[in-house]
C-alpha cells in the first residue's frame, strides 16, 4: 500500500494526462527501487484500482539497453527456439517435481528441446549460441553479495551470470526465465541492475520474462502454458508481444484467491 501511495500513484497520476489505459510504461529503477514490484503496485482495497489494471509494465535495466533492443529488433520469421530443462542439479539440496515446458512450437519454429542428463553447462551454452529463442526452466541463484556469481544450476556446473555476459547475444529475441531469483538485485550495488535476467538484456537478448523472488511449481506451471497460449497461440512470434502475454496470464490467475499475492505477482518482463 505504501508503495502505491508514497510511489506508483504520483507517476500514475501524471501518466493519466497523455497515456492512455492498456499503454505499456516501462519502469527504469534505480538504488532500493531495484527491490520493489513497482509492476504490482496497489492499495488492494475493495473497489480500487491496481497498476495493472491501469498499465502494462515492464523494466529496463538502463535507456540505452531498451533503445539498443527496439533498434536492433529482428523481424525475420524463422525462429529458432531452445528450451532447457533441469531439475537435478549438481550439489542440490532439492528437486522440482515437474521441469515441463510448456510450448506448441508454430510451423515456422526450430525446437530443440534439452533436458535432465543432457541440460549440462556445456550444452546450455551451445544452446544459447545457437538459437535466438530460449525456455530456461531451473533453479537459479541469486548471489546477492557477489552478483555476477548468480547462475542458473545445471547438471554439472552452474551456468553464471558471468558466463551470459561474455557471449554475443545481440541477435537474440526473446528468453522466458522459469526459475527463482533472476531478477534480484544485488544489496552491495543497489544503484546497478546486476542480476541474471538483466544480464541476458544487456548482452543482447530483446525481451525476457523473469521472476523477482522464489516460485513454487505450481505457479510456474499454470503462467507458463497461459503466457504461451497467449504469445504464440495463433502461430506468430514476435517478442514485442511478451509484456502483455505476460499481463494477459498474470491477469487469469489474479481471480485465484487460493493462490498467494507473492505467487500471483512473481513474474515481470524486461525489455521490449
Amino acid at each position: 500500500m505504501e508503495l502505491w501511495d508514497d510511489v506508483v500513484r504520483l507517476v500514475v497520476e501524471n501518466l493519466s494526462g497523455f497515456a492512455r489505459p492498456g499503454s505499456r510504461i516501462w519502469w527504469c529503477s534505480t538504488s532500493v527501487f531495484n527491490f520493489l514490484p513497482l509492476h504490482a503496485a496497489g492499495t488492494y482495497r475493495p473497489g480500487e484500482r491496481l497498476l495493472s489494471q491501469l498499465y502494462i509494465s515492464s523494466y529496463t535495466p538502463s535507456l540505452t539497453a531498451l533503445m539498443r533492443a527496439r533498434r536492433n529488433h529482428d523481424r525475420s520469421l524463422s525462429v529458432s527456439f531452445a528450451a532447457i530443462g533441469q531439475n537435478r542439479p549438481a550439489g542440490a539440496l532439492f528437486t522440482l517435481d515437474d521441469c515441463r515446458v510448456f510450448y506448441p512450437p508454430p510451423p515456422t519454429v526450430s525446437f530443440t528441446k534439452i533436458t535432465s542428463v543432457d541440460a549440462t553447462k556445456s550444452r546450455a551454452l551451445c544452446a544459447l549460441h545457437d538459437n535466438t529463442w530460449l525456455h530456461l526452466s531451473c533453479h537459479g541463484t541469486q548471489k546477492l553479495d557477489e552478483p555476477f556469481n548468480s547462475a542458473f544450476l545445471m547438471r554439472d556446473q552452474p551456468l553464471s551470470l558471468l558466463d551470459i555476459t561474455q557471449m554475443d547475444l545481440s541477435r537474440h529475441q526473446f528468453a522466458f526465465l522459469s526459475a527463482c531469483e533472476t531478477a534480484v538485485g544485488a544489496v552491495s550495488m543497489p544503484n546497478e541492475v546486476i542480476h541474471l535476467a538483466a544480464g541476458l538484456q544487456f548482452a543482447g537478448v530483446k525481451s525476457v520474462v523473469e521472476t523477482v523472488w522464489e516460485v513454487n511449481d505450481s505457479t510456474v506451471q499454470r503462467l507458463v502454458e497461459a503466457f504461451y497460449k497467449n504469445f504464440c497461440g495463433d502461430g506468430k512470434m514476435n517478442p514485442k508481444r511478451a509484456a502483455r502475454a505476460l499481463h494477459r496470464a498474470v491477469q487469469s490467475l489474479a481471480s485465484d484467491k487460493d493462490m498467494p499475492l507473492d505467487q500471483r505477482i512473481v513474474f515481470m518482463h524486461i525489455g521490449i
